[in-house]
């Protein structure tokens, strides 16, 4: 008993803390031996029961997710791939320590390895047919299954012909080779499709007193979550109620009126958009956003960051002031 409840309670905390943990419970299903099968569900069962009212909290606030796109053709074509090669160290590491089962392990690393590295990736690929969900550092976990492959065909080795392990160091240093370049990406700033760290930076630059920041769609209000220090003191022009008093990522909008009226007012506005030819919304609000800025401001500056971009309005009798100043020199 005292067993299945440490693993009970350890599956709840990481389906609350990471909910597509949840899809590691259908890779134990096809490892759990049959004699432990029905405490495994009952525990399984608890621990569906335990993250339900977090799930379906999650689902009622999905479009918060919205950004997320379809799965590529090309992410099809790595995983596959990548499982093919799975597969093959799964051979490898069939036999000797890593494919004995005895009473204190009663199943093989294979068996756990390989559909831990394939299922979860495989199910959320599935579920993105009906609703887009899938992005891959989501079910980075599942790489631990290619890990154990990789180490167990490697322990395998010496135990082979001189032939097969030949065609085993290429098959790993192969894996290996994927893998690589895959992981050093991943780490990089530019597999995020925007970097709120440098649009942080260059906000608390330019920002001064007087200033008001512009969100040209209100879902890039949420860039301002990730360093709210920074972004606590800055006059948001068309904010109303907060992310946090709204109980979402984009807080709420002020009514169109009120929002023109604050720009109209501004000394100088630092818009904070997408980058050229990339639009998240096109509103009402939005339209009119861009119309006020089009009517009354110029555009003094504009800074690209990674996902993002920052342009600096002044309004027009305050640059055509100074261009006159400029011409008169």
């Amino acid at each position: 008993m005292a067993p299945w409840i440490a693993y009970g309670t350890l599956m709840l905390a990481a389906c609350i803390l990471h909910q597509f943990a949840a899809l590691a419970l259908v890779v134990h299903a096809f490892v759990v031996p049959d004699y432990a099968r029905r405490a495994w569900a009952y525990t399984a069962l608890l621990v569906a029961a335990g993250v339900a009212p977090l799930a379906a909290l999650g689902m009622a606030q999905s479009r918060q997710v919205a950004w997320i796109e379809s799965v590529t053709g090309s992410e099809y074509q790595r995983f596959a791939i990548l499982a093919s090669f799975a597969m093959v160290l799964s051979y490898f590491a069939s036999s000797g320590n890593a494919g004995k089962v005895s009473p204190e392990a009663p199943f093989s690393l294979r068996a756990i390895a390989l559909p831990l590295f394939i299922l979860p990736t495989a199910l959320l690929m599935l579920i993105s047919l009906y609703k887009p969900f899938y992005v891959e550092r989501y079910v980075l976990y599942g790489l631990v299954g290619l890990a154990l492959l990789l180490g167990a065909a490697l322990d395998r080795m010496p135990e082979l012909s001189p032939n097969l392990r030949v065609t085993g160091v290429i098959v790993v240093a192969l894996a290996i080779a994927l893998l690589i370049p895959e992981s050093l990406k991943l780490r990089a700033p530019e597999s995020r499709s925007d970097n709120v760290t440098d649009l942080a930076v260059v906000l608390s630059r330019e920002y001064t007193p007087g200033d008001g920041i512009l969100y040209l769609s209100v879902k890039r209000r949420a860039w301002s979550l990730a360093y709210p220090s920074v972004n606590r003191g800055m006059f948001d022009l068309a904010q109303e109620f907060t992310p946090e008093a709204s109980h979402d990522l984009y807080g709420t909008e002020l009514p169109s009126p009120q929002i023109r009226a604050r720009m109209r007012s501004s000394a100088r506005i630092l818009v904070v958009a997408e980058p050229k030819g990339i639009h998240v919304g096109s509103g009402g609000t939005e339209r009119m956003k861009e119309r006020v800025l089009a009517e009354y401001f110029t555009r003094a500056l504009t800074i690209q960051v990674d996902g993002a971009q920052v342009m600096i309005y002044e309004p027009r009798t305050t640059a055509t002031a100074a261009e006159l100043a400029v011409s008169q020199e």
